[in-house]
This record gives structure tokens, C-alpha cells and sequence, in this order.
């Protein structure tokens, strides 16, 4: 059964698939599916077979899906636990405490494995061309927003508070319609120029403002999640009627069927823009934060995650989900390390993943093309899920037990 720790390491390994993919399939979107297949350009061996492009295009939903996630989990539980206590009085000395106690946790994660990886930049002086300020500042740009919608957290739900559960949902709707027509805006009219974005760049503040965007909208679904539950035990205490009758958006399956059509439709428009002269329609419908199909997968899944099964889990499952858990704790520290430690994954693509796509740019049939990068795509696939196991179980037996020796995580 569906988790939130499930989906929180569901969301690790998917945005671990994304990555191992990503550069390619930007390569031969611009080459187009009439490139001429040669050795000396690899990549064109994907942009020439449609069947692979489609696999690939499927899984750059996963990138902005597993962030939004990755956001979507932490207001999910983060917000409404705010909302029920910011009518209070302290509320603000109670929430900066705690608030300054999950920025330190935070920074001692970053700081933790930029010291690993300075110290392995001793021994492999490559390695230090990744720790470069600029890597730092930019691509720990994840990171450097969930330190700052952690911060923002008392007072987004104080207003939350303020605004009372209706007022903010139409509010949530008006300013969700508002990012996603820019960011089809985006996705239509940036793809060439992405090469040279600067994080002063409106368009790039838009990934900002989306994940912002998802991290109050989850934490809005959890309150309404929290509030309705309240109110059922409530009414079983009065012995008010059909008490125990589940409104349509609490039920799990409602969010499963809403995930399985979001897939199906994604799977028909991606095979229509596949089948295109160009790629470039195909790019704009996973093109970076602006997917408003990953937005919404995220959603249904979120939901189908938290909302409570029908029947209770055997104990085998429960007993598997602790050691889910175990490993998506790891989610954290898999950003950092994913960022700052990229030659790891970098030496396992050149020693893996690079051959097979010079011997599928070999081959002269269609199929047997095909057939190679399929075997390309799932060996990047299994790669990448055990470079995330070996990373989360790393995370779990060596730093959280450190950050919990100066009292910075349980």
C-alpha cells in the first residue's frame, strides 16, 4: 500500500532516473528525429528512434514531479500543525525556535558533505571542480528553497490562519491558474535560451514560485486533511449520523484513478508530439518546473498517499514501510549529494551508460536500435536506483546519526 514514505523515496529514485537521462534527451530534442544516426554524435541514436524518445519523454515527468514532491510532503505536514497553533499566544517565539532548529539542520547537512567531498578532492583533485561557489549557489538551488519555504512556513500558515480554509483555497486556485499560464508562457518561449539563464531571470524565479506555490498548496491540503478528521471524530463522539462516511476527496482510490488518467493522458500527448517533425513541442511538455502534468500527478499522489486505506495494512507491509522509511529520510542529503558529488554518478555513466549508446549510434536497423537503448534505459534505471540506496543508506548510518549527537534530528 501507498505511503508517505513510499512516496517520499518514490520521488528520490525518480528524480535520480530523471538526471541520468536528462542530458541526452536535451541533446536530441534539438537534433531531431531526421539527425542522421552516427557514431560520432551518439545522442543520435536516441533522437532517431521515436519508441525510445517516447520512454524517455515519460521520465522527464519525473524530475518535477519528485521536487514538487519533495515540497509537497514537507508543507503537507509542516503548515497545518502552524495553523492550529497561530491563533495562540507565542506562537511566533515557539515557531522561530523551531524554525532555526530546521535551518541548522539544513546548513549541517550541506555542510557536511561539502567537507566529505573536500576532503575526497585531496585524493581525486577533479573532484574539487565541483565544489566551485557557483555550484554551490546555483545548483543547490533545491536545497536553498526548502531553507527558505521552511522559514516561510510560520507565516505562510499564519496567514492561512487569517484567511480562514475557504478564502485560502480560492486564493490558492487564483494564484495556481496565474504560474501555470506563465509557465506555459515559459515552456513555449525559453527552451532555446535555457542555456543562458541567470537567477535574476524572471522566467527562471518561476521554478521558485512553483515549488513556493506547491509547498502552500500541500500544506493547504493538509490542513483541510487535519480539519476534516477532527470533525469526523467529533461527530462519533455525538453519535451524529453516518459519521463514519468519507467525503469523495478523502478516499484513496478517488486519487489513484486521478493519477492512472493523468499517466494516460500524458502517455497519448506524449506520443502525439513524438510522432511530430520536431521535438520541440515534445520538450515543452516536461520542460523543467513548468510541467503542469507533474504538478498535478504530484497532487493525486500526495493524496492517494495520505488519505488512510479502506482496510488496515497486514503487518508485513507495515514492516516494509519501516524500512522504506529508513531510506527516504535520506531524501535531504541525496540533493546535496547529487549536487556536489556529481563525478560519482558522472564515473558511472562513462563507464556504463556511454557504451551502450555508442553501440545502439552503430547499428543501421530501426529496431535494433531500438532494442539497444531500451537495454540503455534500463540499466540507467537500475543504476540510478542503487546509487540512491547506497547514498540514502550512506545519509542514514552516518549523518543523521551525527546531526542527532548534537541534537539537530530524532
Amino acid at each position: 500500500m501507498m505511503s508517505i514514505e513510499v512516496l517520499r523515496l518514490l520521488a528520490i529514485v525518480c528524480i535520480a532516473v530523471f538526471h541520468a537521462f536528462l542530458q541526452q534527451y536535451v541533446q536530441a530534442i534539438w537534433m531531431g528525429p531526421h539527425h542522421p544516426v552516427s557514431v560520432a554524435e551518439p545522442v543520435s541514436a536516441l533522437a532517431s528512434s521515436r519508441g525510445a524518445m517516447w520512454i524517455v519523454a515519460m521520465i522527464m515527468y519525473c524530475g518535477a514531479w519528485g521536487n514538487h514532491i519533495f515540497f509537497m510532503i514537507s508543507g503537507f505536514f509542516l503548515i497545518p500543525r502552524m495553523c492550529g497553533a497561530a491563533g495562540s499566544s507565542g506562537y511566533w517565539n515557539t515557531q522561530l525556535r523551531a524554525t532555526g532548529r530546521r535551518i541548522a539542520m539544513i546548513l549541517a547537512t550541506v555542510a557536511f558533505y561539502l567537507l566529505l567531498v573536500l576532503v575526497a578532492g585531496h585524493w581525486a583533485p577533479s573532484v574539487s571542480n565541483d565544489t566551485q561557489s557557483a555550484s554551490l549557489v546555483y545548483e543547490l538551488e533545491f536545497v536553498w528553497l526548502y531553507l527558505a519555504f521552511v522559514a516561510l512556513a510560520p507565516a505562510i500558515a499564519w496567514v492561512l490562519n487569517r484567511l480562514g480554509a475557504c478564502r485560502s483555497a480560492v486564493v490558492a486556485g487564483a494564484v495556481l491558474i496565474a504560474v501555470y499560464a506563465l509557465n506555459a508562457y515559459v515552456a513555449c518561449t525559453w527552451q532555446a535560451q535555457y542555456g543562458q539563464r541567470t537567477l535574476l531571470d524572471w522566467r527562471k524565479q518561476m521554478s521558485a514560485v512553483s515549488y513556493a506555490l506547491s509547498f502552500g498548496l500541500a500544506g493547504l491540503l493538509g490542513w483541510a486533511v487535519q480539519h476534516n478528521s477532527e470533525r469526523r471524530t467529533e461527530d462519533k463522539r455525538h453519535g451524529v449520523r453516518h459519521a463514519d462516511r468519507r467525503p469523495l476527496w478523502t478516499i484513496r482510490g478517488f486519487w489513484l484513478c486521478g493519477v492512472l488518467v493523468l499517466l494516460a493522458v500524458a502517455s497519448v500527448l506524449t506520443a502525439v508530439m513524438v510522432m511530430r517533425s520536431s521535438y520541440v513541442a515534445l520538450y515543452a511538455l516536461s520542460f523543467k518546473s513548468t510541467s503542469l502534468i507533474s504538478f498535478a500527478l504530484a497532487v493525486c499522489a500526495l493524496m492517494a498517499a495520505a488519505c488512510p486505506p479502506l482496510h488496515a495494512r497486514v503487518h508485513a507491509a507495515r514492516r516494509a514501510e519501516a524500512v522504506v522509511a529508513a531510506l527516504a529520510s535520506g531524501i535531504l542529503g541525496f540533493y546535496v549529494v547529487q549536487t556536489l558529488a556529481s563525478f560519482l554518478w558522472k564515473a558511472v555513466n562513462a563507464r556504463f551508460l556511454d557504451p551502450l549508446l555508442v553501440r545502439a549510434s552503430s547499428l543501421q536497423s530501426g529496431p535494433a536500435i531500438f532494442g539497444e537503448l531500451a537495454a540503455w534505459i534500463a540499466v540507467g534505471a537500475m543504476l540510478s536506483l542503487a546509487y540512491v540506496v547506497a547514498v540514502c543508506l550512506f545519509d542514514r548510518c552516518v549523518r543523521r546519526p551525527l546531526l542527532r549527537m548534537v541534537h539537530l534530528s530524532k
